[in-house]
């Protein structure tokens, strides 16, 4: 825990995975790991920083925030003093987007849809986008099948395929599921991470798994020049492996994984669970 005595603020870090962490990433709203909260000593937010952050940045934002600047409240006050642009209305609805505060930035996304139609800045793309996941997580299933359709070149069609991906995922709505990733791989059949992400997901749902073996074996030569990728990604061709029981296939595998990356643990234990299924194959044979 940090203090910061010029404004009385208070970074608190805590592990997700722990109760009492999870517990403030639920209270906060949190979706991403890292996510650091800056609240002031009653316990009210500031500011968050979200994901990793190269140390300058970091610094600089950490300075910012201690002195309140480009922060919500930042933000509003100039917004209600009469400093109205794209700049500030965007600025109102990332920060209530980052909070969880669906409602708010939805009313400030469309202010800044309406009033700044500048189609081509990532201001106006990123509102498009955020109104259409909230329509559809409101009920309007094609909303962002829409969008897709409608801005085949903005930046966040693949953002809007995850969105539409985790929501069917959290439902256990397979099927719709399923159809999202057809359409997904069929827009962007050579991308390492898609095909990694649907490879990944048919092992937890233990399906399709000599299709996911070929999207992951495609996925690993497509990443062949990022080895810490590539390795994250020969991890789910073993673990597709290991689930069709190709256990010689799925050990040599995770193996090439180990090579790239020796100090995982992860990828050592995976080894293990191969190991120890093929012992307990042979033992039943």
């Amino acid at each position: 825990m940090q203090s910061f005595s010029k404004q009385n603020f208070i970074s608190v870090k805590y592990n997700a995975n722990d109760e009492e962490g999870h517990a403030y990433y639920e209270q906060f709203n949190c979706e991403a790991v890292p996510s650091l909260i800056y609240v002031n000593s009653e316990g009210n937010e500031v500011d968050r920083i979200i994901g990793f952050l190269p140390p300058a940045e970091y610094l600089q934002r950490i300075q910012d925030i201690r002195s309140n600047r480009y922060t919500l409240s930042d933000y509003l006050n100039r917004y209600q003093s009469g400093e109205v642009n794209a700049d500030i209305v965007a600025g109102i609805a990332t920060k209530y987007e980052e909070r969880g505060d669906d409602e708010s930035a939805r009313e400030y996304y469309t202010i800044l849809i309406k009033d700044y139609a500048d189609t081509q800045s990532d201001y106006y793309q990123k509102g498009l986008f955020f109104l259409a996941g909230f329509a559809f997580e409101s009920g309007h299933s094609m909303a962002l099948n829409t969008f897709i359709a409608s801005n085949p070149e903005s930046p966040y069609v693949e953002d809007a395929y995850y969105k539409m991906l985790r929501f069917y995922k959290k439902n256990e709505d397979t099927e719709s599921e399923l159809s999202v990733f057809r359409d997904m791989l069929t827009q962007y059949p050579n991308d390492p991470g898609m095909l990694n992400s649907y490879a990944w997901r048919m092992t937890e749902l233990e399906m399709n798994l000599e299709d996911a073996l070929l999207k992951a074996r495609r996925a690993v030569e497509l990443s062949a020049e990022n080895p810490q990728r590539m390795a994250n990604i020969i991890d789910t061709e073993a673990e597709v492996l290991y689930l069709l029981k190709r256990y010689d296939e799925a050990i040599e595998t995770i193996e090439r994984a180990i090579g790239i990356d020796p100090e995982s643990t992860y990828f050592k234990d995976q080894k293990i669970k191969y190991d120890e299924a093929k012992a307990a194959l042979k033992e039943t044979a």
